[in-house]
């Protein structure tokens, strides 16, 4: 007598949608290619457009420095509660520390550095 039958529709629901999605994917990305091809000459910047790129990188940093400051908290929190319940395993929980704040700064890090390549060539 068998354990536990499925019923035999049961697992080809499952594959239909999960090969519905995929094919559904790639007939949006074959519909979406002629959006890359090569288009007319690039209208260029007025003030008002230059004004909104710096107000909006403004807040993109202030964003990106937000979620850096929260992210960074939690980690150590995180870690300060590791090294409570088991002191012993300092070296494991230090280097998993450090090697998320660097991937949490980068974020900030790379925030800046496109607000730099955005920003200053429409200033200089």
């Amino acid at each position: 007598m068998p354990a536990a039958a499925t019923p035999a529709g049961a697992e080809g629901g499952y594959v239909k949608r999960v090969a519905m999605m995929f094919s559904t994917a790639l007939g949006a990305l074959l519909v979406a290619t002629p959006v890359f091809a090569q288009g007319g000459a690039a209208v260029p910047a007025s003030e008002k457009t230059i004004m909104w790129v710096a107000i909006t990188s403004g807040f993109a940093m202030a964003i990106a420095a937000a979620v850096c400051g929260y992210s960074q908290s939690r980690v150590a929190a995180a870690a300060c509660e590791g090294l409570a319940r088991n002191p012993g395993a300092r070296p494991g929980i230090q280097l998993a520390m450090i090697l998320g704040l660097v991937f949490i700064e980068t974020l900030a890090l790379f925030t800046f550095a496109m607000i730099f390549a955005k920003v200053v060539p429409n200033f200089g």
